[in-house]
């Protein structure tokens, strides 16, 4: 059983009010030394996208609610960083609000910049149309953003989700979004409006594309001269734990279409040929014979197949799954049956057991040295990240690779790639359920490097506990946010006016902050904040939580939670290049509020 963030949260307050801070050092030191995924741990957050604008990266996320049990999102979340080690919350610039239209579901967006403006395409359920896929707009990348349309730019209900866009070197911007199916359109100059003339592309998922989900689909059938992975239906059993893939097929001997069958203990297999021969032979015809297994009113498993336009033919599975009703044998589906054969039929083509590439979502487009790159998630589930390739933004796609394995460890069975190119290096950004209380709705955002062979091929990403090195240093002689952060425990972070500050402050709670350069000398230190207790005060230790005490400065009760005041201490002179701890202390409850804080040399 997981406690939730929140319940964990307050207990780790409870743990730390009960002990001395050389005892909290040792429960919390071996977080603390860790690099840092999650990136973010305020809150949880998935669905990751990056974009550089000028010389910071900023991050678009999406928020799972605490204590979620399903996809509870309601908004959209911001963070930027200039050296990847230490992220700045920018607050929720967009939620389910903005959008009149909107119903529910904030799901996976991205943003990009355009003409001045910054565009966030974002996926929800709009009111009596299903998904739909908008567009916010901004002068700003933290925004806040509005409406751009009024409605949405594209809609069509199941699976119009996780929308990516990608602006190719000839100016002409394509919007890519799909599950189970992968869509894209051309949008226009305005990025408000697409090509009608091209409309919405519907992109084949081929083998070649994408790969065959089935593990091992070739070699499972020693009697088989070829299978047709795209015709197939990998189901579990109504009364076990089995699953069963029915293939169509060519039979080596006869050259004949036939229907093969094998039994795995997953839905993707691997799957063993427990018959050593097919399981129909007869009324296969000519053409794609799509093999279904449905079930009727009665809970009695059939297995239908038939050419489109043709007759489609059943027979009556027996509970091994593996044969079928000799007494009733091989059949045309009897006219009276034939409608509601059809609509089960219909219904399983979004089903799981109707996925027969790995693609599954999360489309995110990249470009690198004239040849483009697709990531995404691949099934089934739990996801890992793969991706093809391409001669042009558009296709045709090849299929390459693994990026990431299913994250064995802290994952979610969900995982959303985001890359993007930042200060000479390429960065993957995924999502996990490793911070405390998470699970698969309630993910957590993360990045490791990505690095490619000399032949453009990408090496695997082993997910790790995050960067042991940043891409600069932080100064500190310059006003910061308090809700800059590399690490955290117990606080958390919420908009106040046009700031983000640092709130639920507690005794024992902490906050990293990577990679300070303190060049030649500090000597002063100064924080703004609030407070309408008895107040508390931040004690500043270098490299760790126990390390070297710079200072400490008190905060005394500043006549109230929106009394900000700027409170200045004299510390040991600190220089060079730290990790900062800013770990504070107090009374019980909640001790202050801190929107920004500031080093000066004296």
């Amino acid at each position: 059983m997981y406690l939730t963030y929140q319940t964990e949260r307050y207990l780790m307050k409870q743990l730390f009010c009960r002990i001395s801070l050389a005892g909290l050092a040792l429960t919390a030191a071996a977080t603390a030394a860790q690099a840092q995924n999650p990136i973010i741990q305020t809150i949880y957050t998935a669905d990751p996208a990056p974009l550089v604008y000028k010389d910071t990266l900023f991050l678009y996320t999406g928020h799972d609610e605490d204590k979620a049990t399903w996809f509870v999102m309601k908004d959209w979340h911001a963070y930027s960083t200039t050296d990847m080690v230490n992220w700045t919350d920018r607050g929720v610039p967009l939620s389910l609000n903005t959008f009149a239209w909107a119903d529910k579901d904030a799901w996976a967006g991205h943003c990009i910049y355009r003409n001045g403006k910054f565009y966030w395409y974002v996926p929800v359920n709009a009111k009596g149309k299903g998904m739909s896929i908008g567009v916010a707009v901004s002068d700003r990348p933290e925004g806040p953003f509005t409406d751009a349309l009024g409605a949405p730019l594209v809609t069509g209900g199941w699976g119009y989700i996780d929308p990516a866009v990608f602006i190719d070197e000839d100016g002409q911007a394509y919007l890519y979004w799909g599950n189970p199916h992968l869509y894209y359109v051309k949008l226009n100059n305005d990025m408000l409006s697409y090509d009608k003339g091209t409309g919405i592309v519907k992109v084949p998922l081929t083998e070649e594309a994408f790969k065959l989900r089935i593990h091992n689909a070739h070699h499972t059938f020693a009697w088989a001269e070829k299978i047709d992975g795209l015709a197939s239906h990998s189901i579990k059993s109504p009364t076990g734990n089995q699953y069963y893939w029915y293939v169509s097929a060519i039979e080596k001997n006869t050259h004949r279409k036939v229907i093969g069958v094998a039994v795995g203990d997953k839905a993707i297999g691997p799957f063993t040929d427990v018959l050593g021969k097919p399981l129909i032979t007869e009324h296969c015809g000519e053409g794609n014979i799509n093999p279904t297994v449905i079930t009727d009113d009665a809970k009695q498993p059939w297995l239908t197949w038939g050419a489109e336009g043709t007759e489609l033919w059943s027979a009556k599975l027996n509970s091994d799954m593996i044969s079928y009703d000799a007494t009733t044998g091989l059949q045309p589906v009897a006219a009276d049956k034939k409608e509601a054969f059809a609509r089960k039929i219909k219904g399983t083509v979004n089903s799981t057991e109707k996925r027969f590439t790995t693609y599954e979502e999360g489309p995110w487009l990249y470009k690198r040295q004239q040849q483009y790159y697709l990531f995404y998630p691949a099934g089934g589930v739990p996801e890992h990240l793969a991706y093809s390739t391409a001669p042009t933004a558009t296709g045709p796609w090849t299929y390459r690779d693994t990026v990431m394995d299913v994250i064995k460890k802290g994952g979610a069975f969900t995982n959303h790639p985001g890359v993007v190119d930042y200060k000479g290096k390429t960065w993957l950004f995924y999502h996990n359920g490793a911070l405390a209380g998470g699970g698969g709705f309630t993910r957590s955002v993360c990045v490791d490097e990505l690095q490619f062979n000399t032949d453009g091929s990408v090496r695997r990403v082993a997910p790790t506990s995050g960067l042991t090195t940043g891409t600069g240093n932080l100064n500190p002689f310059i006003r910061h946010s308090a809700a800059t952060i590399a690490w955290e425990e117990g606080v958390e972070t919420t908009t106040n006016g046009n700031s983000v500050v640092v709130t639920d402050i507690n005794k024992g709670d902490y906050i990293k902050v990577r990679n300070v350069d303190f060049k030649k000398g500090a000597g002063l230190f100064t924080a703004t904040v609030a407070s309408d207790t008895q107040g508390g005060a931040i004690e500043i230790h270098l490299d760790s939580l126990t390390g070297p005490l710079a200072g400490k400065c008190q905060v005394h009760n500043t006549g109230g939670p929106q009394s900000w005041k700027n409170i200045a201490t004299r510390i040991n002179r600190i220089s060079g290049v730290h990790d900062v701890y800013f770990v504070f202390t107090g009374g019980s409850g909640n001790l202050f509020q801190w929107k920004e804080w500031q080093f000066a040399a004296k």
